[in-house]
């Protein structure tokens, strides 16, 4: 039983090994190769039968480096001698003494593997992988696998979120070469595209002088984006090619056709019948006698005997893709009648291939098992190279870096070595460099190697004359020509008068039947097709429904075990007012007065939304899992014309892409230290206030204070040069850090007097307070209070009343309280300390990179002293200015005792004192 199984039947029993603290793995599932069995004691590779030799290997896991865990993904169904053969390879890497890539794990390590099915489907391969990463109990330094594109994609778009390195004996898809999306998936096959098998099938094609062909497809992923990049290559005018010899060409499709699948996968006879019959074949002006199949195995041979048994066009030349070509037919389809062929990846069969051929059978006669007289096909030689790149490249890393995904993928990208598949090594994409391809032809039940192709027409050759044709023999010095010879007129001249008179009653007739029929073809079709989506659409409807519960479920957990800032109070709304008997309303109050000295605030809310605050933590979470400061910054923004109700009652990803626009340093979402900067991007709130929020007046404006995870950051000076400014203008991701050969988290400037800083990603800001303000004299109606003690005052004074819970400062929301801050309570309370003037008997100093203190200069020491002053005394909650000296400028805290230089890229630090003199 998996772990999965166990997981999911007897999940109690999973609990308890847990609590107990055993490791849980399947002795018929973790291998350790040929021979051996994971030890989960010992944790490490013990013999199992009198032919395994561990003398010279590490005997436990304090002894050795360690171990490295790898797991395989295909289908074990089509693929049943894949298990033995991995396993076998497995036994290979980890003896040391056999001779067969000894260098590879040499430093001790042992390579542990688990193999699942993954099948040819998405569906089975995910969960799967999945389990692994949750239920095997190990972490997963690499994945060999998946066989099928569709089921690849699947894993290898959430193994890159992680940066697992896949790598794929026989997914082939080009939509896997997109190094952005699939950064962590290698492969030991060509993609299907001008670059691999795309490229390989038309030199096949040109080589035969063909230039007309008629397409068949299956409708699955893989063969709608083969027949994609095989019609962007094939169709049109192709001028001649002087490097390759190419003669100028115009390819053309005579007729293509999608056949359809039923709902468990399995090929769609209906369909197929209808897409046989509606191939041109009686009109050889358009017709072709080369039908191009893309279609898997399992859907391509059944077609082909469908064909067979209606006698369809039987000089038909069928040529197939690797996908099906070179792979033996299941016996329920009967003998296949000779002529197809097709492509497959080259088999190497070289010295190293005999050298691994004759181990396996030794291994095999000495277990009792049935001998191979060859590998079985060629993703088992790929199997075993997608093997030896991936532990080839975990071993070129570093013990202790083996769980660090960027250093072992950087690696692979490396590796080049001499495999049963021949040459190994990898493009930037992560596709195989230098694809080849076996030409076949299918002859009395078996495929015979003919020919070999690539990308590049110079290495494609045909030996025609061991090719076998459908109905026209073997040993042929031409290839026969995919066009039908029109014939010529044999009819009487006198035929011709009369001819014309019955052709036009007959296209009359003939047209208005034709039409007829073909619309209601056409209709039941389209009603069957229709059918088909809308059953598709309502399982696709539930599953989403399902899922939509799982999230908010997962969600809901992960709600609970967040901790949420001390400030936040009990409330279940997202808005929250802050009122003026609040630290916080006034520490709101001094960031935006900072700048804005003629600013007053009306309203303060604080922004509590658990799901929004979650995904803030999950990326300052996944910076200090990366060894980055997450250097957390409250900033400003403003939302222009954008209600901010949208951005604070998002629960996703709050401050959004979707939403920005093109700016000095391109489009990405923007942040400013100064409020007076913001301000010029402020909503207006009058006319246009959601219910959580009163309509706001016409002088009102909203902006956020805003929590920013800087993370690693750049300085990109814009006003330096119009090279540089042009530079900024066209980011759309900050640059790479070449300390660390990773892209910078944030890029930060000046501009308009203050800095700024630019993220270019979601759920790297939290909106953390909504200021409602104005601008120009003080409303006492709007504004009660000038300075916190007079807020303080007000309330010592105001008779205690019963008011709403959350709501203890409403009583400052009536004229009456308005007024009576208008007649002396709100008087401002001044301390003969906090005049501005710098103290005789105090100077202020720093602390040089010499390890001497030196003194600010004049202006500065009356600014500090100042903001000193105030803030000891309590008349100012602001603890923070910014001083100019020399080409930079810092900040200075009198409460921390610290000096930022905020201009310079390391954000260097320096502590400061003040001394009595």
């Amino acid at each position: 039983m998996s772990i999965s199984d166990l997981s999911l039947k007897k999940p109690h029993a999973l609990v308890v090994l847990l609590l107990l603290g055993l490791q849980v793995v399947d002795s018929d599932e973790a291998s350790c190769g040929e021979g051996t069995i994971f030890d989960g004691t010992s944790d490490t590779c013990v013999c199992d039968n009198a032919s395994c030799n561990t003398s010279s290997s590490p005997t436990s896991h304090a002894e050795a480096y360690g171990l490295v865990y790898v797991a395989g993904l295909f289908d074990t169904v089509n693929f049943d001698w894949g298990r033995e053969l991995f396993d076998f390879t497995v036994g290979l890497i980890n003896d040391k003494t056999d001779g067969w890539f000894d260098d590879i794990l040499d430093d001790g390590t042992t390579l542990v593997t688990v193999v699942e099915d993954a099948g040819c489907d998405p569906k089975v391969a995910l969960p799967a992988y999945w389990d692994l990463k949750t239920e095997w109990g190990h972490p997963l330094h690499g994945v060999v696998g998946c066989r099928c594109s569709s089921a690849s994609t699947a894993v290898a778009r959430v193994a890159a979120l992680e940066g697992v390195p896949v790598v794929s004996p026989a997914s082939s898809s080009a939509r896997l070469s997109d190094a952005e999306e699939f950064s962590s998936f290698f492969r030991l096959v060509g993609p299907d595209d001008e670059r691999g098998q795309v490229g390989g099938l038309i030199n096949l094609l040109r080589t035969m002088g063909w230039d007309r062909v008629t397409v068949l497809q299956t409708d699955t992923a893989y063969t709608s984006d083969l027949a994609t990049s095989f019609g962007n290559a094939w169709v049109g005018y192709h001028e001649s090619d002087e490097t390759t010899g190419a003669t100028s060409w115009t390819g053309e499709v005579a007729y293509s056709h999608t056949i359809g699948l039923n709902a468990d996968g399995s090929l769609d006879e209906d369909s197929a019948r209808t897409a046989l019959a509606s191939v041109p074949t009686s009109e050889p002006r358009i017709n072709s006698r080369v039908i191009v199949l893309l279609a898997h195995d399992q859907h391509a041979y059944p077609l082909l005997r469908l064909a067979q048994e209606s006698n369809f066009q039987p000089d038909t030349i069928w040529v197939g893709t690797a996908a099906w070509a070179g792979r033996t037919p299941p016996q329920e389809q009967g003998l296949l009648p000779t002529g197809y062929i097709g492509l497959e990846p080259f088999r190497n069969q070289d010295a190293v291939y005999q050298d691994f051929l004759e181990r396996l059978q030794g291994e095999q006669a000495i277990q009792g098992r049935e001998v191979m007289s060859e590998l079985p096909d060629y993703a088992a030689e790929t199997m075993h190279d997608s093997l030896i790149a991936l532990t080839m490249a975990l071993s070129r890393v570093k013990p202790e870096d083996r769980d660090n995904g960027e250093k072992v993928l950087s690696a692979l990208r490396d590796v080049s070595f001499s495999g049963l598949s021949g040459p190994v090594s990898f493009t930037a994409e992560g596709d195989r460099a230098n694809p080849r391809y076996g030409i076949v032809n299918w002859q009395n039940g078996e495929w015979k190697e003919v020919g070999e192709a690539s990308p590049n027409l110079n290495g494609t050759s045909v030996r025609l004359s061991e090719i076998c044709w459908a109905e026209s023999g073997c040993g042929l010095p031409a290839a026969p020509s995919e066009k039908y010879p029109v014939p010529p007129p044999k009819l009487p001249v006198w035929v011709w008068v009369v001819i014309p008179v019955c052709i036009v009653v007959a296209m009359a007739l003939g047209f208005r039947y034709w039409r007829s029929h073909k619309k209601k073809n056409m209709l039941k079709e389209e009603m069957k097709q229709m059918k088909g989506i809308d059953s598709e659409l309502a399982d696709l409807e539930e599953k989403v429904k399902q899922a939509k519960k799982r999230q908010a479920s997962l969600i809901q957990q992960r709600a609970g075990l967040q901790e949420t800032p001390s400030t936040w109070s009990d409330s279940t709304e997202m808005l929250v007012e802050v009122f003026p008997d609040n630290d916080e309303y006034w520490d709101v109050c001094g960031k935006l007065r900072e700048t804005m000295d003629d600013a007053w605030i009306t309203k303060v809310w604080r922004i509590q939304n658990h799901p929004l605050w979650n995904y803030y933590n999950f990326h300052k979470n996944r910076l200090s899992t990366n060894g980055i400061d997450h250097n957390e910054r409250s900033v400003w923004h403003g939302t222009s014309s954008l209600d901010p109700g949208i951005i604070y009652n998002d629960q996703q990803d709050g401050f959004m892409m979707q939403f920005s626009q093109r700016g000095f340093w391109g489009r990405g979402i923007y942040f400013a230290l100064k409020s007076s900067y913001s301000h010029s991007y402020s909503f207006r709130p009058r006319g246009s206030a959601p219910t959580e929020r009163p309509e706001g007046s016409g002088d009102e404006r909203e902006m956020f204070l805003a929590k920013l995870l800087v993370g690693n950051e750049i300085m990109m000076d814009r006003d330096k040069s119009s090279s540089a400014a042009a530079e900024c203008r066209d980011l759309t991701v900050p640059p790479t850090d070449p300390a660390t050969n990773q892209k910078y988290n944030t890029v930060t400037g000046y501009t308009a007097g203050s800095q700024v800083w630019i993220v270019y990603e979601n759920g790297r800001a939290y909106p953390d307070y909504l200021v409602r303000y104005y601008r120009g004299s003080r409303n006492h109606k709007k504004t009660p209070f000038e300075t916190k003690e007079e807020a303080m005052k007000a309330k010592e004074v105001q008779p205690e009343q019963p008011v709403a819970a959350g709501r203890s400062w409403s009583w400052f929301r009536d004229d009456a309280a308005a007024d009576q801050a208008e007649q002396g309570l709100s008087s401002s309370v001044t301390f003969t300390k906090g005049s501005g003037a710098p103290s005789d008997a105090a100077v202020w100093e720093y602390l040089d990179a010499t390890g001497k203190w030196k003194r600010y200069d004049a202006a500065s020491q009356g600014k500090i002293e100042n903001v000193y002053q105030q803030f000891s005394a309590g008349s100012s909650p602001v603890s923070t200015l910014q001083i100019k000296s020399g080409e930079w400028r810092y900040e200075i805290d009198v409460d921390s005792m610290k000096q930022t230089n905020i201009e310079h890229s390391n954000r260097t630090k320096r502590k400061i004192r003040r001394r009595q003199v």
